[in-house]
């Protein structure tokens, strides 16, 4: 009995210390790993935290890094100045393992690099210019602090800001030369092309919100014009926080006007239609413009505009810089921007962006259809951006898709399996601004229902109307 008593210590201790020295992997361990998983993912930049969240989901614990070619510091994937080149790297199975992750471009990019297509209108064929970060064993990347206890089960989570970024196709350091996959808002159905040949599209398990922001000189005009405040004075000192309860309204049927026709005037909105239109959308392989697309203009989802009736979004080639002008940003930046500069000149301006991102100074959230984005109950603010979509009341939410190139690495097939587990299996506190969890999990259980996770679907197809969930 006695030497079982000993060798229970011996194992007990050796577990408590394998477990107090967990740390995270470090350029040096990667290098020096006698095994090593890669892969690399693509596509959208709305769910950047959560694929960060559902890659960590499945690292053993403490033993998470990331990696980003920003100026930023020890902030999550996806937080300002973080740049669309990101690495996640940690123990999976005692194994070290690193995922590659470029959220340049847009959702297509889940796509592109496998499928025929010219949705870019840059020529048929398929992507071989999309930007990674170098290797991170031998790139160089400086320690700029940790995430605390930011990611479940990580504690101290070291951050490495690295220098060099590289046409990942073109590698030749011993990484990943073709994304595994990766995810989109949208299925490759609404960028009109058939990904089916080339890999397996899959549900992500959760929504992301959309919303239509304005400047703010539109968003007060609007305001009078809809009868709330009686002058843009009136507006400015009653409603100096811009709460929701107070914001006004645009239907879908008015910024599909303005979206569609370059000959369009702010009459829709009933404020000053002399005033030059400034519509700020994203460029063709985004997935928050085929969002936008799907929601508003019904393309593609109704068809061929002389029997389905679906309308077409205006581009910068519709612009006149007098009278209509139409911005197209590669990155959602692009478009809080020219919102915001507009905002500065005193100018009108009208954009579609997710609700991962804050109303700010020059850019406000408008009601679409009487609902707003951020509005919880009792008129209260939410800032999680998810209350009214959740409640299935907010119509603008679109379902995430992953993506599952046929010619993935078994571990590039695994990790994006495991992130999809992770993206509807985090914690209820922790799942980001403007996304809802699609159902409960043993994190986030069915007593959340209408606050984390929606009431409502469009079962996989985003052309399909919201439907509550019985």
């Amino acid at each position: 009995m006695l030497k079982l008593n000993k060798l229970a210590i011996v194992l007990a201790t050796a577990f408590s210390a394998t477990s107090a020295f967990a740390a995270p992997v470090t350029p040096t361990d990667i290098q020096s790993a006698t095994t090593l998983n890669q892969a690399w993912i693509s596509g959208a930049s709305a769910p950047t935290l959560n694929v960060f969240l559902g890659f960590a989901a499945g690292c053993e614990a403490n033993t998470l890094a990331m990696f980003h070619g920003g100026s930023a510091g020890a902030v999550v994937p996806g937080a300002s100045n973080t740049g669309n080149t990101f690495a996640y790297a940690c123990k999976r199975g005692g194994v070290v393992s690193v995922l590659y992750h470029t959220n340049q471009g847009g959702s297509f990019n889940a796509f592109a690099p496998h499928v025929p297509n010219n949705v870019a209108g840059t020529g048929f064929g398929v992507t071989t210019n999309l930007n990674r970060l170098a290797n991170v064993a031998t790139n160089s990347c400086s320690n700029v602090g940790n995430l605390g206890t930011t990611v479940p089960n990580q504690s101290n989570a070291t951050v490495y800001r690295c220098a060099t970024t590289i046409n990942g196709f073109a590698a030749t350091d011993n990484t990943p030369k073709k994304p595994a996959g990766g995810f989109s808002d949208v299925e490759a159905a609404l960028f009109g092309v058939d990904a089916s040949s080339y890999g397996t599209e899959i549900d992500a398990g959760v929504t992301q919100v959309f919303g239509v922001m304005a400047s703010e000189p539109l968003y007060r005009a609007m305001q009078v014009a809809q009868g709330i405040y009686a002058s843009v004075a009136a507006a400015n000192t009653a409603d100096a926080s811009f709460l929701p309860k107070n914001a006004p309204s645009i239907s879908k049927e008015q910024y599909a006007s303005l979206a569609s026709d370059p000959l369009a005037t702010w009459a829709p909105l009933g404020v000053d239609d002399t005033k030059k239109v400034i519509i700020a959308r994203r460029v063709d392989t985004s997935g928050t413009q085929a969002s936008s697309n799907a929601f508003f203009m019904g393309n593609p989802c109704l068809g061929n505009p002389s029997t389905g009736g679906k309308l077409n979004p205006t581009n910068a080639a519709s612009s006149d810089p007098d009278f209509y002008v139409v911005t197209e940003g590669g990155e959602t930046a692009d478009v809080r921007n020219a919102i915001s500069n507009a905002s500065s000149a005193g100018e009108f301006a009208i954009g579609v962006v997710s609700a991962e991102n804050s109303a700010a100074a020059g850019r406000r959230f408008l009601k679409i259809d009487g609902v707003h984005p951020e509005a919880g109950p009792n008129d209260t603010v939410d800032a999680k951006a998810r209350y009214t979509s959740a409640q299935g009341q907010y119509p603008f939410q679109i379902e995430l898709k992953g993506f599952i190139a046929n010619d993935a690495s078994t571990f590039g097939r695994t990790v994006i399996n495991n992130i999809v587990s992770g993206l509807s299996s985090v914690s209820c506190t922790t799942v980001p601004r403007g996304l809802v969890l699609n159902s409960a999990s043993s994190a986030c259980d069915a007593a959340n229902s209408g606050v984390h996770i929606t009431k409502t679907t469009r079962s996989g197809n985003n052309c399909r109307p919201l439907t509550w969930k019985f």
